[in-house]
């Protein structure tokens, strides 16, 4: 499929907010409004899972609904305040809880110390679900442990506990004059965008009915976080959201990301705990998503490769061919935005502009600014000085790559930093270098029964492009700067990384098989 065939790319409404509200509009033409690499991994998944609640809230035949791009359909998130304030904004508890008081005294004093938060009915109700004040506060201080990204210093309405259920899952905010608005700088819109790739996967109907049972209110987990929420919890934000444009209506890695995740939801892990690789996993698939994508709008004939370096006592020529290959893939987003602005330039209308013999300069400076507004929702600077057509092109890819660099063009870095997929370990340059829970995560996800090592190997490049071990080196690079013993010294340190976490045995006909530990051990 190619995905890049005019009808497969949608166009968000030429009145979408969206739109309207983006300075430049081209990395959203090509990638979505939008990638954010202020987005944890966690922070994405959080997103989405609230993006799916909502969805779900609407109705089970509404969620994973496929969308056209151009529908970009609008949802409702909670607040949840009065659970928030018990959490994060809530002084008092600790202390409260300490004093030699009877359980009237302690309910007393804490309930005045939360008189000026602004909850509808106040926090009265938790007295009558919790007759005995220390098993409030118990319960409090054992919810506020599964705090995620607890070592951050975010201000407290935007922190945020593990996701039991739909109870614990609310939108980020911000407090203004006492009341809650949204927040897009930790919910930027990169779970929108993921749960859009699932919604368009050929898988939609299989992933409805694990996010149906992962969701279900009726967990216990869920259901202790119930007993701390406001009644007024439930109320869905009175702000709509929505209007996420994701141009593709199919791309490979849309069904990719979908059935990776299901990969995992398949071993039916107990409660949540498919949580710890569905997060990673959703940032890797946005990383394989702007790479894949990126190469394809700058006509590569190969799509990217990660040439993956395992530790070595000493720098080795695999470290620099990784090195060179993050370069490389680090740089595709520019590139392709760059190519974008070219292929625009091209259409007859605008160089009609620079071959128009009867119009004064002005005119054509006018008439340019006319053109780029139009095709990139970009209004140049009016006291742009020594304003010509040229020099507007020079300022439009100038504030492109800026914008840029300071989001869409990090995810790749960010987001391969967080999940474990690249680091300066060793070196002050990054390149890939997987750490043991991201090479755990390849195996949950890949692995369905006992598989061959250098089959196992093969499947990662073939899937994601990754080069560990020769064969896969000397169909990926250059046979001019190609060092086979190099990538089989590395081929078997990650053999032997793999083994010493217990994924990998090697058997008495001198066979290494990879292993999932959650899955049956079945010979291919």
């Amino acid at each position: 499929m190619n995905f890049l065939d005019p009808k497969n790319i949608g166009k968000p409404p030429s009145q979408s907010k969206a739109v309207k509200s983006t300075k430049v509009w081209l990395e959203e033409r090509l990638f979505g409004h939008r990638l954010w690499a202020r987005q944890t991994p966690w922070l994405l998944f959080l997103e989405f899972l609230n993006v799916t609640e909502a969805f779900l809230r609407l109705g089970e035949q509404n969620l994973f609904a496929p969308s056209a791009p151009e529908e970009m359909h609008s949802y409702k998130m909670r607040y949840r305040m009065g659970l928030r304030q018990v959490l994060f904004d809530n002084e008092e508890l600790t202390r409260i809880s300490q004093m030699p008081f009877n359980d009237d005294a302690k309910w007393t004093a804490w309930l005045d110390s939360m008189s000026e938060r602004g909850i509808p009915g106040g926090f009265e109700y938790l007295r009558q679900r919790f007759p005995q004040f220390n098993h409030f506060s118990e319960l409090v201080a054992l919810v506020k442990q599964t705090t995620l990204e607890s070592d951050t210093n975010r201000r407290w309405s935007s922190r945020f506990i593990f996701p039991f259920g739909p109870d614990a899952l609310y939108s980020d905010a911000i407090i203004k004059n006492g009341t809650p608005q949204p927040d897009f700088n930790n919910f930027g819109r990169t779970g929108e965008i993921v749960y859009a790739m699932l919604s368009r996967s050929t898988h939609a109907d299989r992933l409805r009915a694990h996010f149906v049972e992962l969701l279900d209110p009726r967990k216990p987990k869920n259901q202790l976080i119930a007993r701390l929420a406001s009644p007024y919890d439930a109320e869905p934000d009175r702000d709509q959201k929505g209007e996420t444009f994701l141009p593709y209506r199919r791309h490979p890695a849309f069904d990719r990301l979908a059935e990776d995740w299901l990969a995992v939801l398949d071993l039916a892990l107990p409660e949540q705990d498919a949580y710890a690789y569905l997060v990673p996993l959703g940032a890797f698939h946005i990383i394989l998503y702007q790479l894949e994508t990126a190469a394809a709008l700058t006509e590569r004939n190969q799509r990217p490769t990660l040439v993956c370096e395992m530790i070595a006592p000493k720098r080795e020529f695999v470290r620099q061919k990784s090195i060179a290959s993050y370069q490389d893939n680090d740089s595709l987003s520019l590139q392709a935005l760059d190519r974008e602005i070219d292929r625009t330039l091209e259409d007859p209308e605008w160089t009609a502009i620079g071959t128009e013999e009867e119009i004064s300069d002005s005119e054509r400076v006018d008439i340019a600014r006319d053109f780029i507004e139009r095709h990139f929702s970009y209004v140049p600077d009016e006291k742009l000085a020594e304003a010509s057509v040229t020099r507007l092109i020079e300022q439009l890819r100038e504030d492109v790559e800026n914008k840029h660099e300071s989001s869409c063009g990090r995810v790749h870095s960010d987001y391969g930093r967080y999940i474990g997929l690249s680091s300066r370990r060793g070196t002050n340059r990054m390149r890939y270098a997987p750490t043991d829970d991201f090479i755990k995560m390849l195996v949950v996800t890949r692995v369905t029964k006992r598989t061959e090592y250098k089959k196992f190997l093969s499947d990662l490049y073939s899937r994601y492009g990754f080069v560990f071990g020769e064969l896969e080196a000397a169909d990926a690079l250059d046979p001019a700067g190609f060092q086979a013993a190099a990538f089989e010294r590395n081929r078997g340190r990650l053999e032997a990384r793999l083994a010493s976490m217990g994924l990998l045995n090697r058997l008495s006909d001198g066979c290494a098989y990879v292993v999932n530990p959650f899955a049956a051990d079945r010979a291919d």
